[in-house]
Formats: C-alpha cells, structure tokens, sequence
C-alpha cells in the first residue's frame, strides 16, 4: 500500500504494557505511564499509578519500565533518550526499510515523538508499546494499528483477505470484556478481530461522525499466530 500521507504529531504519548505471551489466555493492553512534552520542549515520563490499567498491570506482573524505578512517580532526565532508544538511528542504511515496515514514507522528518507514536517502538518480548494521545488531534490522520484477538476470532478466514481491502469498524458494547470494544469484520474474512483496547475510547468520536474509515495494511506472522495490521484513517 501508499505509505501514509496524513502524520500525527502528538504532544503525549502513553506507555502500554501486555504480559507475556506464556499460555492461551487473553492478554489485554494496559496504560501504565504517559509520555509528555511540554510547552519548553522539556520531555516527562510518569507512572499512571492511580489508574484502573495500572493496577490490573501490577497484578498480572507489571514490574516497571527498565529505566524509571516504580518509587518515583515523575521523571524529568532522558526521557526521551530513554524511549527513542527503541528505534533504529535515522542514519542506518535500512532506516527507510524499518519506514516502509510502518507505513511511513522514504522521507520522513517528523519529530522523534511523531516517530515514536507512528511506530509504537515495539521490542522482541518486553511487552512494551507506546501510542499516541489522541485527544485534541485536530485535522486529517492516518495511523497503523496491530489488530487484537485474532487468534481468539472463531471461523475467521483470514485466507480470504488482501492487503488494501476495506473493512467495517462496529462498536460492540455487549462485549463482555470491554464495553468500549470496536469489532473489525471483513466482508469474506469474517470478524478478524478488534480495534486494541487503548484506541478504542480515543476513536470512538470519529467513528460516530462517520470520519473513521479502515482498510487491511499488512499480514505477517506464523501461521499459527497471523497478525494482521489495520490503516486507520480520520477525515
């Protein structure tokens, strides 16, 4: 697919966190920390102690993000070194491989936030995830997101769906594990999944003013553990 033409350029980030993948149990997305800039350029990160998310986190093993101890609420020294280390250096010859990898395009300048928000700075088995706060984001924007729950999706054919295909967003607030949820049905493929936990109260808005729209950006994975990516997009 095009590479993304309408970029966010956050003023927060969160800080999520998913246990480990170590039994068939479902694994939901917490909120642990936010990540701010503010109005002197200065970055911060600090724990959402207080937070239902938090709390959930604690008791499924949250131990705290490798450089902030969990004593100190705020911490206001590298932070954004601390975070930005989860990206390659802009000045790497695959740099614009791992742009492509994320639906950026080849010349990209956005800010180290916009980078990270774009790209989650996921690492190999951490759990660890940022995403962008998307509220107050005015105008036009695209984002790629993973999408949840598809190995939990009974009688989805994931055979039957393309790169580019569109796909519906539904809010399903019957749902037992979150009232809040946002199915993802492919017309051939079935339900495939669901829009992930921490967008899914952000978006919302959008998607009932009709400017959320959603397409398949790209399948990969092990056949036993498709992962599937959605381009959303606000207009």
């Amino acid at each position: 697919m095009t590479p993304i033409s309408h970029l966010l350029e956050p003023s927060r980030l969160l800080l999520v966190w998913q246990r480990p993948l170590i039994d068939s149990g479902r694994r939901s997305r917490r909120v642990i920390g936010e990540i701010v800039r503010n109005g002197e350029g200065e970055t911060v990160f600090r724990y959402m102690s207080q937070s239902d998310d938090f709390r959930l986190a604690a008791g499924e093993g949250f131990q705290g993000y490798p450089a902030f101890r969990l004593a100190r609420a705020q911490h206001d020294e590298n932070v954004l070194e601390a975070f930005t280390c989860r990206l390659p250096s802009r000045k790497r010859g695959d740099f614009t491989d791992y742009l492509a990898a994320h639906g950026l395009p080849s010349d990209f300048s956005g800010s180290d936030f916009s980078l990270l928000a774009h790209t989650g700075a996921k690492l190999p088995g951490d759990g660890f995830e940022i995403i962008p706060d998307l509220a107050g984001i005015a105008g036009h924007f695209d984002l790629i997101v993973e999408v949840a729950g598809t190995r939990h999706q009974e009688g989805v054919d994931l055979g039957a769906v393309s790169v580019g295909d569109s796909v519906s967003l539904l809010p399903e607030p019957t749902n037992e594990f979150d009232p809040a949820a946002i199915e993802i049905v492919h017309s051939a493929g079935g339900r495939i999944g669901y829009v992930p936990k921490p967008y899914c109260e952000m978006l919302r808005p959008w998607l009932d003013d009709g400017r959320l729209s959603a397409s398949i950006q790209k399948l990969n994975g092990r056949p036993d553990r498709r992962l599937v990516y959605l381009r959303v997009s606000v207009t």
